[in-house]
């Protein structure tokens, strides 16, 4: 009986841990895609929502997080534009962590913020959406589940800016 007991208690503890970095991941994705849609055309959009997101992140170790992109979405759903998938951006800014400057850094940027449509539609919209995706590894504590990877994304349309500030 006792082995039975212990087996489901690390059960209950590995998959406890497994959940919390899932909400961890969720939270980092809102707070990060949240920011970025409301800083359009700002030159720091990628790197103030790389930030945002550790700044809420807190309960994911930043060495676990294998992937974090800041892209320009497909109009019809969350995923980068020209992909189906989350295999690649070619319209993005990809974030590695940095651990001696303790933050995320640009390792590729092919997105600036002028080239973002923030216009509405009567202006020439609509706005672009733009999305935050992370990918995170969760260890195993007691191996019952092996290592396990999280992916999470979102995506917004940007908030439009006025036609007379430039919003292309």
């Amino acid at each position: 009986m006792t082995p039975v007991f212990v087996a489901m208690l690390f059960g209950i503890i590995e998959f406890g841990m497994l959940f919390k970095d899932y909400l961890g991941s969720q939270a980092m994705i809102r707070a990060g895609v949240r920011l970025a849609s409301a800083e359009p055309r700002t030159a720091t959009f990628a790197q103030d929502a790389a930030n945002q997101m550790r700044q809420t992140g807190t309960v994911i170790q930043p060495g676990d997080i294998q992937a974090l992109w800041v892209y320009k979405a497909n109009a019809t759903d969350d995923f980068p534009i020209t992909y189906s998938n989350f295999s690649d951006c070619t319209v993005c800014v990809k974030f590695q962590w940095d651990s001696s400057l303790n933050k995320f850094t640009p390792s590729y940027t092919n997105w600036t913020a002028s080239q973002q449509n923030a216009c509405t539609a009567a202006s020439g919209g609509p706005p672009d959406r733009i999305g935050v995706y992370v990918r995170v590894r969760h260890n195993s504590i007691t191996g019952i589940i092996g290592p396990v990877t999280i992916s999470e994304a979102s995506a917004m349309f940007l908030e439009p800016f006025p036609a007379l500030s430039g919003c292309k």
